[in-house]
């Protein structure tokens, strides 16, 4: 009996091996099957492309909606300490917290009728980020993975997509191929540290010799792993070789520098903040500058069941100047019309304030935000009641905000496409009438009408 024939086996063999090969850690994807897409996925129509990039700034915690985005002027028992402030949408106010942002609203789309079926944290991020409930037996994409398969690579020696703080729980590239893994970049500040010894200023000399170590290393593992591809042609051997390619391409790359923020000045460094989020936003900018397509920066912290009104105000400073900032300098570079930027979150807070002073989970109305990419700016989606407690309009779900999201990157929302147990899937959920697999998620209808 071979030892390596079975699926934990080889999720270990291949995870060893590109530890031993190139010391990187495989992200995405964790704790499902390694699987190939075996080829498999029709195009049943197309999108006109009205932006390039993507830029999500997600927001992990539940980020209150009635401290943010969708505040309630005058309901005490509801606001508490937040105030508000006027926006440049005529007669539509932000919370105080985000004043920043208020001035720049006319390039913004709120969307204050997001709803979620669940308020357990990891299941509604794991949705927000693809779309679909978690199942056990499958890990599904998130949608930087989605857009590389249905579009194709954007840049050659780049990653198509980044994650930025996502954590270890980011679903990455679900059941696609490891060639779709997002790049993982846990503090923006240090850049891809386990790529960051070679192209980081490095000395033609020491560039060289770094290079010599790991085309010794994979020489090595190729000796090593030959017995085991020949006694085991699986796909998922062939896909991981193709992935080493892919990373030494990257590794051998000038662009690879582009992650380094001591590029920039240390003025510019500062109007973004010298928070993790700050700087992510500010490595988001540069990397779409160069051509990444998908870049995914995470905040957390806002899950604020005690001190709501002592915790949100930094929170909420934190993305006002990170964001504002973000977009303020896409626009000044001309990248903003092709660059769609994404305030999102896995739920909100309750109206009602805790004897703890904090909020509680509340899934049933939230808000998220939009920009650039297409999208027009200076308008609210949807509409809660007086107290944010509950929609007043039509619910629009995480599916429905992906969707908007793959129609502005021209992404086919009916094409399907196959795990390697054979289950289809598309970018936003679908459902399966007789033979005709179709999404069942279109996108925000006032943003793409």
């Amino acid at each position: 009996m071979n030892p390596f024939r079975n699926d934990l086996s080889r999720r270990d063999f291949v995870r060893r091996l590109a530890k031993s090969s190139l010391g990187v850690a495989v992200g995405g994807g964790a704790g499902t099957h390694f699987s190939a897409l075996n080829g498999r996925a029709e195009t049943i129509s197309g999108n006109a492309a009205t932006a390039d990039h993507c830029i999500v700034l997600m927001m992990t915690g539940g980020m209150s909606h009635l401290d943010t985005f969708d505040p309630k002027p005058g309901k005490t028992e509801v606001m508490g300490a937040t105030e508000t402030i006027k926006t440049a949408i005529t007669g539509e106010p932000f919370a105080a917290n985000l004043p920043l942002l208020a001035k720049q609203a006319n390039r913004l789309t709120v969307i204050r009728n997001m709803f979620q079926v669940t308020a357990d944290h990891r299941q509604a991020t794991y949705t927000a980020r693809t779309s679909y409930s978690m199942r056990p037996t499958i890990v599904h994409p998130s949608m930087g993975p989605w857009a590389q398969r249905l579009l194709g690579k954007k840049n050659e020696s780049l990653p198509d997509s980044v994650t930025i703080a996502g954590g270890s729980e980011h679903p990455g590239r679900g059941f696609m191929p490891p060639e779709f893994s997002p790049v993982p970049v846990g503090d923006p500040n240090k850049g891809v540290e386990w790529m960051s010894p070679f192209g980081y200023n490095w000395s033609e000399e020491k560039a060289r010799e770094y290079d010599g170590i790991l085309s010794r290393r994979l020489d090595l593992t190729e000796k090593l792993d030959a017995g085991f591809r020949e006694a085991v042609p699986h796909e998922d051997v062939k896909a991981y070789t193709q992935f080493y390619d892919e990373t030494l391409k990257f590794l051998r790359s000038d662009d690879l520098k582009v992650f380094d923020l001591d590029e920039e000045q240390e003025a510019v460094r500062d109007r973004y903040g010298r928070t993790r989020f700050g700087q992510g936003c500010l490595l988001a900018k540069r990397l779409v500058s160069s051509g990444v397509r998908f870049v995914e920066v995470t905040q957390g912290g806002w899950d604020t069941h005690t001190e709501n009104f002592e915790d949100v105000p930094e929170l909420a400073g934190t993305l006002d100047r990170g964001a504002s900032m973000l977009l303020q300098d896409l626009a000044a570079e001309g990248l903003l019309e092709r660059t769609l930027v994404v305030v999102a979150t896995e739920f909100g807070r309750t109206p009602t304030i805790n004897a703890n002073r904090g909020r509680d989970h509340h899934s049933i109305a939230y808000s998220c935000a939009m920009a650039g990419g297409g999208v027009p700016g200076g308008q609210i989606v949807g509409k809660s009641d007086a107290k944010g407690e509950r929609l007043e309009s039509e619910p629009y779900e995480p599916k429905h905000l992906n969707a908007t999201i793959a129609r502005a990157l021209g992404m086919d929302l009916n094409a399907v496409v196959y795990s390697a147990s054979g289950r289809p899937f598309t970018v936003a959920t679908h459902t399966q009438k007789g033979e005709d697999i179709i999404t069942d998620a279109e996108p925000i209808k006032e943003i793409f009408s």
